[in-house]
């Protein structure tokens, strides 16, 4: 059964979905602790980023990361003690996607971790994130856990969360996100690998809110938001949660509504097919960039769902948007022809994210199976580049393979062709 056997009733439903994903407004109401306002959280759960693998499965950074998550939460004195639980079952290891949530890198996420909580206007369905955790080399979504990590996750906990929260509540309706991210497109942002517009535009509109504290706490968040651009990435991501989640109210619809990967495996979710995972191996390399002295040969996949971005037409599908990148995704031609070749694969063109290089066209959005499967073009993605032992060594503009949009696209026309039982 192809996609012209299938016709109106696919087309509709897509147009649906589309409408779902144009139409959702993504506010930012505040900042809790993962166990407050994640469904299905408990204290002996960690989650990390990927279509969910038996614990055994997890290697390197990613299950370091794991395990560095039960040593933070205190449920275990030591690596060997945490490895224990883990292998007994005692501790349960959960996928971001399930809760909720979406995870950056290895997107570890346990109880105690404030998280953004990012809010529909439109539905009322809520999206989740842990806070950036800095700049430096070591930190737990790389793969990395020691005293430092330790401290700064503390203080993420006990300093910045709680004060963003009191600044994000001051505001009354919250922090509305996707004005944010339309404007910072037009300043040379793709809301993935490059948020330093988003970052500033976001300070300022905090920054009323920040004047209400005492001095001492004003600068402390006033440090933390303005110490790097990739601040804005962990609001786009949840925001992005929730302008995807709404499609799954498109029965029928063939546009993917998440794209996530693990140590292991890339996987895809479908409006039409629900939250199953169609699953392939990891993304290639495109294009690098790595820090001095690193080679490929030391890159280590350990995960990350910062891809629910390219699902919403951001990211690698805004890349003509965004050419101070272009030393890490192979120049301004590369970037315009990739960018190009999104429009291919995907059902509609965004109404309100626009390219100024490409005339304010909107952005490719709603990837679509049946096209990718079609053309044999997958999506292109903006990546960090985590290096083995742990720790971020250079980004780059990656693909996704080709497997699990064949595969599901052959699940979705059988569902079509399987009659429907009758009472």
């Amino acid at each position: 059964m192809s996609l012209s056997d299938l016709g109106e009733p696919v087309a509709r439903a897509n147009e649906r979905a589309l409408d779902l994903l144009f139409t959702s407004d993504p506010v930012l109401v505040d900042v809790r602790p993962a166990i407050a306002v994640l469904p299905g959280m408990t204290r002996e759960t960690v989650l990390t980023s990927g279509p969910p693998l038996p614990w055994p499965e997890y290697t390197g950074g990613q299950r370091e990361g794991i395990i560095g998550g039960l040593l933070y939460e205190g449920l275990a004195a030591t690596r060997e003690e945490a490895v224990r639980l883990l292998d007994r079952g005692e501790v349960r290891v959960g996928g971001c996607h399930d809760f909720g949530c979406v995870g950056s890198l290895a997107g570890i996420t346990t109880a105690s971790m404030p998280v953004l909580v990012v809010e529909d206007s439109a539905s009322g369905g809520r999206g989740f994130c842990t806070l950036f955790e800095g700049a430096a080399p070591d930190r737990l979504n790389y793969g990395v856990y020691n005293a430092g990590v330790q401290r700064n996750l503390e203080f993420l906990a006990e300093v910045v969360g709680p004060l963003l929260s009191r600044v994000i509540r001051s505001a009354g309706t919250g922090i509305r996100l996707r004005p944010i991210m339309e404007r910072a497109l037009r300043q040379g942002d793709e809301l993935h690998s490059r948020n330093a517009a988003a970052s500033g535009l976001f300070l300022r509109a905090v920054l009323p809110a920040l004047l209400d504290l005492d001095a001492a706490q004003a600068r402390v968040l006033t440090s933390y938001l303005g110490a790097d651009d990739y601040f804005f990435l962990r609001p786009a991501m949840a925001a992005s949660k929730v302008m995807a989640d709404r499609m799954y109210g498109a029965e029928g619809s063939t546009i993917v509504t998440a794209m996530a990967f693990s140590c292991r495996e890339f996987g895809i979710r479908v409006a039409g097919l629900g939250p199953r995972w169609f699953r392939g191996p990891l993304p290639e390399i495109e294009t690098a960039r790595l820090l001095p002295g690193r080679t490929r040969d030391d890159i280590e996949a350990m995960g990350g769902e910062s891809l629910i971005t390219e699902v919403c037409g951001l990211g690698a599908f805004a890349q003509a948007a965004a050419f101070p990148l272009e030393s890490y995704q192979g120049g301004p031609d590369a970037m315009v022809r990739r960018n190009l070749e999104m429009y291919e694969i995907t059902a509609g063109e965004h109404p309100a994210f626009k390219i100024p290089f490409l005339g304010y066209r909107g952005t490719p959005a709603g990837i679509d199976i049946a096209r990718v499967a079609a053309t044999g073009i997958t999506p292109a993605l903006d990546v960090g580049i985590a290096g083995r032992g742990g720790g971020q060594i250079g980004a780059g503009s990656f693909r996704a393979p080709l497997r699990p949009f064949t595969d599901a696209w052959a699940a979705f026309r059988h569902q079509a062709a399987t009659p429907t039982p009758t009472s």
